[in-house]
């Protein structure tokens, strides 16, 4: 009887044995698996850090070699009539900078020891111009577009009529103490009348309420474009 107790007892606790030993498998698997895997990736990306590390070219030697800082553009002015303008911006110490104008290259120089550089005398052609820079290695590698300047050459003074009044004309100041002066120039242009500013809507009509003097009145019309260049149109009327 006692031998048959001893027996099952021993039968249960190897079942409980075996069972915890399967157990044991399963969490050692599942452990290898999870674990298993980020340890080998960790291995994998610490071999290619030590290679990359020892070679010539490390990922920073890669970086600075791939990429080229842009040069940067001071701003000039809207507008000129002038037909040539001095460029320059600042830039990396003995950098090349090449100069575009509307798309095409047509200069390049060298950045100075104190990270200037300039083109003196850059040609310009009628209308709006566009100006930007870039930074060329040796090699022949580019850089990105600098920032982009635009300034409109213009060459030309501006449209200007007079419509009304006609010049020489007489009015009565007693039943007309103000009389309208219109005419047109072109879009964008300003015009003053005896130095005064007229009001010109986009299409360059402008207008001006002017007070009539006892006698002789002169009227002098001056319209301006962007570029600084003028046109100029004298009347005389009489009260």
């Amino acid at each position: 009887m006692a031998n048959s107790r001893l027996r099952s007892h021993l039968k249960r606790k190897a079942a409980q044995n075996i069972f915890l030993v399967i157990i044991g498998f399963i969490i050692i698997i599942v452990a290898a698996v999870i674990f298993g895997t980020k340890l080998l990736v960790s291995f994998s990306l610490f071999l290619e850090k030590f290679q990359n590390n020892g070679s010539p070219t490390s990922s920073a030697e890669q970086t600075n070699d791939t990429y080229i800082a842009p040069p940067t553009l001071n701003p000039v002015v809207d507008a000129t009539n002038s037909a040539q303008i001095a460029v320059n911006g600042f830039g990396i110490k003995n950098q090349t900078v090449e100069l575009y104008l509307n798309n095409q290259r047509v200069d390049k120089t060298t950045v100075s020891d104190d990270n200037k550089f300039q083109f003196p005398t850059v040609s310009l052609q009628q209308g709006q111009n566009t100006i930007l820079t870039r930074a060329v290695t040796d090699a022949g590698k580019e850089s990105t577009d600098s920032n982009t300047d635009t300034i409109t050459y213009l060459n030309k003074p501006p449209s200007l009529t007079l419509t009304q009044p006609q010049d020489g004309q007489g009015f009565n100041k007693g039943s007309t103490p103000t009389i309208s002066i219109e005419g047109k120039t072109d879009p964008g242009a300003k015009v003053t009348i005896n130095d005064a500013w007229a009001i010109v809507d986009d299409q360059g009509n402008y207008n001006y309420l002017y007070t009539l003097k006892d006698g002789d009145n002169d009227i002098k019309v001056v319209a301006t474009d962007a570029a600084g260049n003028q046109t100029t149109k004298e009347i005389h009327i009489h009260t």
